[in-house]
């Protein structure tokens, strides 16, 4: 059981909910609160953060003078130096000083980062990647995503942009993007792809189960796709293989680049991994270089849904983790 000093609470910043937690340093959940992110304006967005985090304290047990601090998950464009949300859509922000808003409140240090940077966090930490110097942590969702651990240290670039896997471009000459690139891996193995190729080629006269649902004017969903694989449905296991294969192309660029030990994937698209991960694997086996790509674990999260809380506490435990787990890590 860590101590009552070594704990910090996490805020995980998303455009329908908002979740923070009292964390401790062993990675314990003291304290849980989930609440519906109010965005008709900033003022709306600030208070439903801090009477999240006022719930969150509305507890006897909890000491405000031993806590570290609250670290910030948000996904966007941040400014983690200014602790700014430079540009975030799904919440309608555009430079949101939250660092000053929660140290005026609650006179505490605060921590910001990237969403998927404070997953890969929380894996280092506590989960599969735990005790390694490198690991690169992908999010598989409505987009794509990574946070990359390289040395024992965050990757963040210049402007807290490091990590844009999914804009990554797997065919040079593939589908526009909306960031101006073409055949960015976004367009073709992410939850919304995945939908919309599906879609396009049920239109198109492939034979599925899934044809029913077009036939009754209802929209295709990812959770259909899972179940109609789940039921033996070939377009859909083939559908979702392909994915797969995008994916591990990817990867193998991510190999070569950072010669990473550990690969985690999450996000509600990895939901379907039964039918993705086998694929992915087989790409990387078959067409990474072999001595970088045969010894890269590839991974499922074993945090699941509370990554992002927990690596934006963890925010505040990083080198305390550096030190003791990689210590740990290089007994032979």
């Amino acid at each position: 059981m860590a101590t009552l000093q070594d704990v910090a609470i996490g805020l995980d910043l998303g455009g329908t909910k908002i979740l923070a937690a009292l964390i401790s340093r062993d990675g314990e959940t003291i304290r849980e609160i989930e609440s519906e992110t109010s965005k008709q304006s900033k003022e709306d967005v600030s208070m439903s953060i801090l009477n999240t985090i006022n719930r969150l304290l509305e507890n006897d047990k909890v000491d405000r003078n031993r806590i570290k601090g609250i670290g910030i998950a948000s996904a966007g464009i941040i400014d983690s130096k200014k602790n700014i949300i430079k540009f975030a859509n799904n919440l309608g922000l555009e430079n949101f000083p939250i660092g000053s808003l929660l140290e005026q409140h609650y006179h505490l240090p605060v921590k910001l980062c990237n969403d998927a940077n404070a997953a890969a966090i929380a894996e280092w930490i506590w989960g599969a990647g735990r005790g390694k110097e490198n690991l690169i942590y992908i999010t598989v969702s409505t987009g794509i995503g990574a946070g990359i651990i390289s040395n024992g240290s965050l990757v963040t670039g210049i402007h807290d942009s490091a990590g844009e896997f999914g804009h990554t471009s797997i065919m040079h000459q593939g589908v526009l993007c909306k960031c101006g690139n073409r055949g960015c891996l976004e367009r073709y193995a992410s939850g919304t792809a995945i939908v919309n190729t599906a879609s396009q080629r049920l239109l198109a006269g492939e034979k599925s189960a899934l044809q029913k649902l077009l036939n009754e004017g209802l929209e295709i969903t990812n959770q259909q796709i899972a179940i109609a694989a789940e039921e033996g449905d070939v377009f859909s296991i083939n559908l979702l293989k392909e994915v797969g294969g995008f994916l591990g192309t990817g990867v193998n660029n991510l190999i070569h680049l950072f010669n990473t030990e550990v690969i985690v994937f999450g996000g509600g698209v990895m939901n379907m991994s039964p039918f993705i991960l086998p694929s992915i694997k087989e790409a990387v086996r078959g067409y990474g270089i072999f001595h970088m790509a045969k010894d890269v674990a590839i991974e499922m999260t074993t945090l699941g849904k509370k990554g992002g809380v927990m690596g934006a506490s963890g925010l505040f435990f990083t080198n305390e983790a550096t030190e003791e787990e990689l210590a740990l890590s290089h007994v032979k």
